[in-house]
Formats: C-alpha cells, structure tokens, sequence
C-alpha cells in the first residue's frame, strides 16, 4: 500500500470512497434520509473537485493494487474554539474501507498527516470524533489526542455531537510524540 497526496484525477474514486466508509460507519445509528442528504451536500463530485484545487485543503489517499482503501481529508489553519491563537489543521475526514480495518492502515495515514503538518510548522492538528463513535475514540486516544471540548455535527437534519480533540505536534518529527 502507498499513502500519497490525492490528485484531481482521483476525485470520483474519492467521492465513492467517501461515501462509502461514511455510509458504514454510520448507517446504524441514523436514518437514510439524514445520511443520504449528507452524503448529497459534502461528497458530492464537484465539492470534492473544488476542494481538490484549493490550497486550503490537503487529501492524502492510500492506494492498494485493488484502487483507494483510505483517505484523509486536512483543513489548514481552520481553528476551533480553544485552539484561535494557535497554527492548527484540522482533520475534517479520516476513513478506511471496513475490509481494511485492523490492518495499521489507519495508523500509518494517521502517522504520514501528523509528519506532513509538522514539516509544514502546523503546531496542532485537531479533529471531531463522534460521541458514539467508541472505535474511533479509542484509536484517536491511541495515538495521542486528547480532548478539549464538544461541538455540533448536522447530519442531515440531526444534530449531533462531536468530541473535539486535539494532538500537539512535535517538531522532531516522530509521529510517536
């Protein structure tokens, strides 16, 4: 497997893939309706064209022989209420197919962005992790976040609440710290 930054080329495998991993991971706790007007309003092909070309956003994708099986989606400089004075990126979206799952994929993605934004001299890099989400809450814990907040999350028609957390950037580049 490669973990690479994403091209605009990749932008209709990007969008199945998100939906994709968005879809099974959350299908069971909410309606299709909400899910599906989320999946209408963010990963939409255009959306993800757009975002693909703007300097304010960085995908990195991980690619099997098979095509995409991850991607991460980096919001530069974007701060939540806490980190305002800070230089920050936010992870807006970090998935894995389900095959995948349990395989490092997650962590080694997890470990080439926080690389990534310390060369850039982000000091912190911060996300939203839904507070039913245990799995995921779990990995963000093992690899070093730690929370500092909540916020609003509108699936659809649902709001719901996120956990913020966040991870300080070491500037000696080992994704360990």
């Amino acid at each position: 497997m490669h973990i690479r930054p994403a091209l605009l080329t990749d932008a209709p495998a990007l969008r199945n893939l998100s939906e994709t991993t968005f879809v099974d991971t959350y299908a069971a706790f909410n309606t299709p309706e909400n899910l599906q007007l989320h999946v209408a309003q963010h990963f939409n092909l255009s959306q993800i064209e757009r975002e693909l070309q703007q300097e304010n956003f960085a995908y990195f994708v991980v690619e099997s022989e098979n095509g995409l099986v991850a991607f991460a989606k980096l919001v530069l400089n974007h701060a939540a209420k806490g980190l305002e004075n800070e230089r920050v990126v936010e992870m807006e979206r970090f998935y894995v197919l389900r095959a995948f799952h349990g395989q490092q994929v997650a962590q080694q993605l997890m470990d080439f962005c926080c690389v990534w934004a310390t060369e850039r001299q982000f000091g912190t890099i911060w996300l939203g992790v839904w507070e039913h989400n245990p799995r995921g809450i779990r990995f963000y814990e093992k690899m070093n976040f730690t929370p500092f907040g909540t916020h609003i999350f509108q699936l659809g028609l649902d709001p719901q609440t996120d956990i913020l957390v966040k991870r300080r950037l070491n500037h000696s580049l080992n994704p360990y710290i």
